[in-house]
């Protein structure tokens, strides 16, 4: 599935998340770093499903994020597939914490799969930019889109749709590695949409309600006054993948 290179775009605004899956026979361990986020999990499993789920919350941005391990819990007894599940009936994305959900909802198909594999995904440009994502795994592009906004530009089966409405479409339409992609992928582009702008502005989560109201375990009306902004949790030295997940060694 490689794709030609598109022409770089110049910004200041450069965003990379670096995610690793390293899966056994019992289990599948996932690290994934970005800039405002650092999470590791350690999901157990018999070969059918998911049998144990922990996690460990190294940086995020606001206080409560690693309550939401509790929730992960919701996953053991789900069953490993070989083709990524865009959503589950018995589980609301919305109450969990969004980065580790999709974490977990790759390392359902993942766990089927011993053996080490990364991503990285690469945006140039900030929300409001004409921006160029690009997504490797294991260093082989998969993914290079321009985006205006959220529809996207490319020379590939993507081309002209809107992140926000595209999943349908693609659960019905692509393989299962393109599926994989997207979702990894998908993710990354709208975290990287914060670029340009300082987030320890805002005291709490409940002081951006407005905008983000039930978008994940923090942003619920029940505990998003109470999640602080970790002032300084976002880190500005990141200038390339390998500034990411250190502990594993450089970027492929």
């Amino acid at each position: 599935m490689p794709v030609q290179a598109m022409q770089a775009i110049d910004s200041p605004h450069v965003f990379y998340r670096r995610v690793i899956f390293e899966v056994s026979t019992s289990e599948c361990r996932v690290a994934m770093e970005d800039e405002h986020h650092f999470f590791v999990l350690n999901i157990g499993h018999d070969g059918q499903r998911i049998t144990s789920v922990s996690s460990d919350a190294r940086r995020t941005p606001w206080s409560i994020c690693p309550q939401a391990e509790r929730k992960l819990q919701e996953f053991v007894g789900q069953p490993l597939r070989q083709r990524i599940a865009v959503n589950l009936a018995d589980i609301d994305g919305k109450q969990q914490c969004t980065h580790q959900y999709d974490l977990l909802m790759v390392a359902l198909s993942q766990a089927l799969r011993p053996g080490r594999r990364e991503y990285v995904a690469k945006v140039v440009g900030a929300m409001h930019e004409h921006r160029h994502a690009e997504l490797f795994l294991d260093g082989e592009k998969l993914l290079d889109w321009r985006l205006r906004g959220t529809r996207i530009e490319s020379q590939d089966a993507f081309d002209q749709r809107d992140l926000r409405t595209l999943m349908s479409w693609a659960e019905a339409c692509l393989d299962d590695q393109t599926l994989e992609a997207l979702y990894v992928q998908r993710r990354a582009v709208m975290v990287a949409a914060s670029k340009g702008f300082n987030l320890d502005m805002i005291a709490n989560a409940g002081v951006a309600m407005k905008a983000r109201a039930g978008a994940c375990f923090v942003f619920q009306p029940e505990r998003a006054d109470s999640a602080l902004r970790i002032i300084g949790s976002t880190r500005g030295d990141v200038n390339h993948a390998d500034d990411l997940l250190t502990e594993w060694g450089k970027a492929r």
